[in-house]
């Protein structure tokens, strides 16, 4: 750590309801305000290892044109900052009829507005300031970098030219706002034993981003002009005019079948989706074709993707309430995925956005709670689940100047001409994330002696193997070296143990704890979007001693 690193986080949060009844209907209002503040900061200096580091910390002979540079490196001390604003507030107002009635339903309307102010700074800019204009044109001192400056007339909290050490800087105001008007019956076919749901919800999706977010790229020995560099790797969100709506349906339907008083097996059809999004660096061309003309603009937006949900599950209860059983089995259709891309070899230095593939999305999870004898309990959990790539969108060439305009794209030709591998995978390939097994188990004997409370308990929990990425992602091994922040790397399987014992009485408690008793150092997550392979390992073993009282 070369720098400090500290998170200030505020907020002021206010809820309130209010419950009513309009003759036999029940009425319930709710609505909430929240204001929060976040200001953080933390070291970046292992970018200092990254690809493009040397742009910002180092130059040389030839660096921005200028043969009498002599090769010069400066501090590879970086740090980033972020000030955060939030405002959000809620209002919801729904009718419902009794709960005793044969028919019953709900209806309602929910309204939301939720705006961020975003100001980030990337500080890894220490090669010196330009402090000088030349005369006629000429950009006055060399060896320098021309602080970076914000747009006029944009959205901004903090207008005008930044630090020294600012690289890359947003600022920006991101506004979402939501209506929604719902509806749910729930209809008793045979009382008590067999109920049909229907519900649907119809909702709109207002969604703007406005601000400027700026690049220290081409603003090499740039001068100083008095609104600072504003390159072509820089974007004006507002003349962007980054503003979306999306309405539409979403529907559940459920079947609830009471076989017995403690056995019940149900069937839901539900639907879901996430809301789409803007990419700052939306426009930008890239990948040169044979012809010389970039074949792909990276787009403004993104849509939502979608989630459809089929499921058959059980809950039952056996040996008067000793053993309780409960699972699903699902199948979920997982469309337009939302994709996030990185690869600075063929579509730029900056993440974006796109839609994807389709996923299917099939397992089964169940859980069993046994009281074996009187003080023993025993628990376990499993799922199964197994996703599959259902489709093979390829890149398509999206610039109406290139040659090869609407057809995929399968050259980058960035000065010679190389093939590209389609970035979002074969037809088959697993999604992120995704162990295909994961299970737990736990067994917990308490007994009384004395007027005293002790317990014993052990446990145990597997996750399977699992992938940081989906798609046609490469390997470190197959890319060489890490040249990108999307490669894909297997985080295998793992097993943890933990135990614990203790005691209570009245109000007090001891436990004394173990976690993760074989001190496995498994890695959970690997990323390179730093520029070097970061891994997230298990906690190691802890052992400790936890005191508690309840009042």
């Amino acid at each position: 750590m070369f720098n400090p690193a500290y998170d200030k986080d505020s907020f002021e949060s206010t809820a309130w309801t209010v419950n009513g009844k309009f003759g036999d209907l029940k009425a319930v209002y709710t609505g909430g305000y929240l204001l929060r503040n976040v200001d953080q900061t933390g070291d970046y200096t292992n970018y200092a290892r990254g690809v493009y580091a040397d742009y910002y910390q180092c130059y040389g002979p030839g660096s921005g044109g200028n043969a009498s540079l002599k090769s010069t490196c400066f501090s590879p001390s970086a740090s980033w900052h972020s000030v955060e604003k939030n405002e959000h507030q809620q209002h919801e107002f729904r009718l419902s009829t009794p709960d005793d009635w044969r028919l019953r339903a709900i209806a309602g309307a929910y309204w939301e507005a939720n705006k961020l102010y975003d100001q980030t700074d990337w500080m890894y800019k220490n090669i010196p300031a330009c402090t000088s204009n030349g005369a006629a044109g000429t950009p006055g001192n060399s060896g320098c970098l021309t602080n970076i400056g914000t747009f006029p007339d944009t959205t901004v909290v903090n207008p005008g030219v930044q630090s020294d050490n600012s690289s890359f800087y947003q600022d920006t105001v991101r506004e979402t706002k939501q209506t929604a008007f719902f509806a749910s019956v729930d209809f008793d076919l045979i009382p008590k034993v067999l109920t049909v749901t229907l519900g649907t919800r119809h909702f709109r999706f207002d969604n703007t981003s406005a601000g400027s977010v700026m690049s220290s790229f081409d603003c090499f020995q740039g001068g100083a002009p008095a609104g600072g560099c504003q390159s072509a790797a820089s974007y004006n969100l507002n003349k962007d005019n980054l503003s979306d709506s999306e309405s539409g349906f979403k529907s559940r339907g459920n079947l609830t079948w009471h076989i017995t008083p403690d056995t019940m097996v149900y069937y839901t059809y539900s639907q879901g989706f996430r809301p789409g999004g803007f990419n700052q660096n939306g426009g930008s061309l890239h990948a040169p074709g044979p012809d010389g003309v970039p074949q792909y603009a990276v787009p403004t937006s993104y849509s939502s993707d979608k989630l459809t949900n089929n499921e058959i599950g059980w809950k039952t209860e056996f040996f008067d309430h000793r053993l309780q059983w409960n699972g699903a089995v699902y199948r979920e259709n997982w469309d337009n995925v939302q994709v996030a891309f990185f690869d600075p070899g063929l579509i730029g230095n900056i993440f974006y956005n796109a839609n994807g593939q389709d996923f299917l999305i099939k397992g089964i999870e169940t859980s069993l709670v046994a009281r074996v004898i009187n003080g023993l309990t025993l628990q376990g959990a499993a799922s199964w689940n197994q996703s599959r790539q259902t489709n093979s969108p390829v890149l398509i060439d999206n610039n109406p100047l290139s040659a090869n305009f609407g057809k995929p794209i399968t050259q980058d030709c960035n000065p010679t001409c190389s093939p590209v591998t389609n970035p979002f995978g074969p037809i088959g390939a697993p999604s992120a994330d995704a162990p295909p097994i994961q299970f737990s188990l736990r067994a917990r004997y308490e007994w009384t002696v004395a007027g005293y409370n002790p317990f014993v308990q052990v446990g145990a929990t597997h996750n399977g193997v699992s992938y940081t990425q989906a798609g046609s992602n490469p390997t470190i091994a197959e890319a060489g070296s890490v040249k990108t922040g999307r490669l894909r790397f297997e985080n295998p399987a793992y097993s943890t143990f933990d135990a614990s014992f203790g005691v209570a009485k009245d109000s007090w408690l001891v436990t004394v704890y173990g976690e993760n008793l074989s001190n496995s150092n498994a890695s959970t997550f690997v990323s390179t979007d730093q520029f070097i392979v970061a891994q997230t390992p298990l906690r190691p073993r802890v052992l400790g001693v936890s005191f508690g009282y309840k009042f």
